[in-house]
């Protein structure tokens, strides 16, 4: 009797699972993520005490301490779930609880309202704290991210929550003024100069070392840098329109601006500098392989050869 901290926690990552199979721009895929951190923030105060996972009505209570209750029991709201994660978890920051509070508000709105409340949030203004959240309530909780997460996702939120933890802000934000006034400092014909030398002819790369880069504005010059990085996962084969591709998740590791000369290396300071904690690219799928199809399985070879000696005749010399 009472809720197990276990179950939620096995809850949590077969919601996780079926989130980050999809693309990342899924429509559904903020509404999978609140899933899965209500069921690690309820997962975690039941860790600790399933009372604290209760609303304040005497039957709740008696179920909370393992008691039959006489009426089903209630769980706290959200909004009050995570007051109480928070007191117990000090290393918790604002950004983080301002970010799990947005998710459920948003939420809500989608499922009561009749607005479209989760088109209008980009998971990238949320994930990162989200995940940081995520591996601080696992840690609490004695979890193991690896489990809940898969290997690659856990090794992602892991770095991000570190690199959120890294106050670099002022550092970068002193790398990019320095570039800035180095760069502006020029004639307005050297400055025109150095962007049409720097100017890229590709969107998007993959490397022979693996390695995936994207063109990004520069935050000093405003000019096309490249982001680059190392792939830590892949989705599941997407199929768009008449395409079938996999989605490459990519960790940035480092920006290089070729006209002002800018470079930031780290996650930690890329992340300072507004830049995404992770990006994407698509990788096609041959359908053959992805379906297993033979092709001579829907070949006959003795109507191939009919058909030669007709057109062509037999030549057996």
């Amino acid at each position: 009797m009472g809720w197990n901290s276990e179950k939620y926690f096995v809850k949590a990552q077969r919601y996780w699972e079926r989130t980050t199979t999809a693309g990342r721009d899924a429509e559904l895929f903020l509404l999978q993520m609140s899933f899965v951190v209500e069921f690690v923030v309820r997962g975690t105060l039941v860790s600790r005490h399933p009372s604290l996972n209760a609303d304040l009505s005497e039957e709740t209570l008696l179920f909370a301490n393992g008691e039959k209750p006489n009426k089903p029991p209630t769980s706290i709201g959200m909004d009050k779930a995570i007051q109480r994660v928070q007191r117990l978890i000090p290393e918790i920051s604002a950004a983080e609880v301002q970010a799990a509070r947005l998710l459920f508000e948003t939420r809500n709105e989608e499922l009561h309202g009749d607005n479209d409340a989760l088109a209008s949030v980009s998971d990238a203004s949320l994930k990162p704290q989200i995940l940081s959240f995520i591996v601080k309530l696992t840690k609490f909780a004695g979890q193991n991210i690896d489990t809940l997460l898969g290997r690659a996702d856990a090794q992602q939120a892991v770095a991000t929550s570190q690199a959120l933890a890294k106050n670099r802000k002022d550092r970068v934000s002193d790398l990019i003024r320095i570039s800035k006034d180095r760069f502006f400092g020029l004639t307005k014909e050297e400055q025109e100069h150095m962007r049409k030398e720097a100017k890229l002819g590709f969107l998007s790369a993959v490397m022979k070392s693996g390695h995936h880069v994207i063109a990004k504005k520069c935050p000093s010059c405003s000019s096309d840098g490249l982001l680059g990085g190392s792939p830590i996962g892949t989705s599941a084969p997407i199929l768009d329109d008449a395409e079938i591709f996999e989605e490459v998740r990519v960790i940035p590791e480092v920006f290089e601006c070729k006209c002002c000369e800018l470079k930031i290396r780290g996650l930690d300071e890329l992340m300072a500098a507004k830049f995404d904690h992770e990006f994407v690219s698509r990788n096609t799928v041959d359908p053959m392989e992805h379906f297993g199809i033979d092709p001579m399985q829907y070949v006959d070879t003795d109507d191939i050869m009919r058909e030669y000696e007709e057109r062509y005749g037999y030549n057996d010399e």
